[in-house]
This record gives C-alpha cells, structure tokens and sequence, in this order.
C-alpha cells in the first residue's frame, strides 16, 4: 500500500478517512472482564465491517462442482496457555442471523438450504489446545449462482466457559468464482475533481488482487490503494460492463461512474473512471496472473 504513514496523516488530519480494517479476533466489550471465552475463529480476515451485526468471511471462492469442501475453527480464550479441559462446542444453522444482517444493513445475502451444506453438529477442542477446525461440504451446482449465498452458523452452546457476544455467531459468504478475480496490474490517476496530494497524480502497483465477494462482484483492498477500506467492482451478468461502484473507508462513500472507458472480458483488461469524495479517479487493471 502506497505511502503508508504518510496516508495515515491524510487520513486524521484532511480527508476524514479512517481505519477500519479488522485482523484479529476481539473479544465483546461485555466479556472482556471475564475468563473461558468460546467462539469462532478468523480463519480468513473478515469482509464485513465494524459496525455490522455479525461478522462474516468469505472462506473460498466457489467453482462450479458437485462438492466443495473449507475449514472453519473454534477457539478457546483464558487465562491458561490452553483449554483446561475438553470443552464439546455445539454448532447449528443460523439462518435467523442472516436476516437480522440483511434488515440491518440493508444487504440482500441467502441462507442456502440446508441440503446443500454439511457441518458437524459439534466439535472437540481438547484439554491444552487452543482450537479446533471443522469441515464444511457445499453443494455448488445446487446453488442459484445469482444470489449472494451464504451459511450462517452459531455456537449453541459449549460445554466449558463463555460463548462470545461478538463471535458466537458468523456468517460465511460462498461466491461463485469471477473470471476477473486474480492479479493485477493497476494504475490509479486523480487529474479532474479535487486532486489527492496522497495519491500524488498517478501511480502504477504490480500484484494487486482482485477477489469475488458476491455474484460477479470484486474487491480491491484499500480505497484506491491509498486509504484504508476498499472498492467493491459490481459486473453485469455477461461481464461486458460495470454496473456499480462501492467505496467503504470508514464508512460507505457515495460513488458516481463517470464514464467507463473498457470492460474486455476476452484479456481480462478494464478501465473506469469515477468519482468519489469530490475525486475525480481513473483506475485501469491489467490481468496478470491467478
């Protein structure tokens, strides 16, 4: 990421952009006083935001198959080095949670059926061990791919210590794997709008990657590479356009595609510019590799 401290004096001081990246688990605010604390794992960094309800990964992006398989885990926090003993962790479908999520956020995700996705009903983690991981099987070809799917599970109970208030309960998104996810060239310019003194014009960066959250959308990590958050690239169905841009650094920023320049799904090559806090933003990316 470009110019990291410098981006973060942006950040404070003139563009109201913050932080909101989240790497760890952190126990709830009501639990932090207290010891044996049960919950889900980050196997993958969250996608969800700070303020939303639940947390929610993306544990794998989905190709077409009857069955896929990914890992999950539960964990066990205290004061030991370990679990004292061996604490039995009740896990169950929790398609309730996904509405709360959407009502909240005013999101759209689907709770697949029950039939497309194994999960153990419970989970061991043993005496001096501080977690333990679940398989979950999917159905892919069982899925209506033009929805945002996803399983929501939750800890029901656990025999030893305290199911956390803030990690008892996650959602994992399941999307159907982009033909534009994967490696990029990519080159930021601001030239028209208010100019970025931390974007400083253009740059070029090598190695950006592009993952699938939902139904042919993308992420990119960092507004424009330059701030916390990201941009979300929303393509239509025969991947000839851009319908949508999302911007999150801190919050949800309002978006306006100016023109869009090429969408060419044949080299895998696109180019949009848009405007976002007064910035006028020309973004180009060039495949490059898985």
């Amino acid at each position: 990421m470009k110019n990291y401290y410098k981006i973060i004096l942006g950040i404070v001081g003139m563009f109201s952009l913050t932080s909101c990246l989240k790497d760890e688990n952190i126990l709830s605010p009501e639990n932090t006083d207290k010891k044996n604390i049960v919950e889900f794992y980050n196997v993958t960094s969250p996608v969800s935001t700070g303020t939303d309800p639940y947390v929610m990964y993306v544990p794998m992006t989905l190709e077409v198959v009857p069955e896929a398989e990914f890992q999950i885990a539960v964990s066990y926090s205290g004061v030991e080095a370990g679990a004292p003993q061996d604490i039995e962790v009740k896990l169950e479908p929790a398609a309730e949670i996904v509405t709360t999520y959407n009502a909240k956020t005013g999101r759209n995700y689907n709770q697949i059926a029950n039939s497309l996705f194994e999960v153990p009903s419970s989970v061991i983690i043993k005496k001096g061990e501080k977690r333990a991981f679940v398989t979950v099987k999917v159905k892919p070809t069982g899925m209506d791919q033009t929805k945002s799917n996803v399983i929501g599970l939750k800890i029901s109970s656990a025999s030893h210590g305290i199911v956390s208030g803030n990690f008892g309960a996650v959602i994992y998104s399941l999307p159907i794997k982009s033909l534009w996810q994967g490696t990029y060239t990519y080159t930021v310019t601001n030239d028209y709008g208010s100019i970025d003194a931390n974007i400083g014009g253009s740059f070029t960066e090598e190695g950006v990657k592009l993952s699938t959250v939902g139904p042919n959308k993308l992420r990119v990590d960092y507004l424009w590479r330059t701030y916390s958050g990201y941009t979300e690239y929303q393509f239509d169905g025969s991947n000839s356009t851009i319908t949508g841009i999302t911007a999150f650094s801190g919050s949800a920023r309002p978006t306006v595609i100016d023109k869009i320049v090429i969408v060419d799904p044949v080299n895998l090559i696109f180019e949009v510019h848009w405007t976002c806090l007064g910035r006028g933003i020309k973004e180009r990316f060039v495949r490059t590799g898985d």
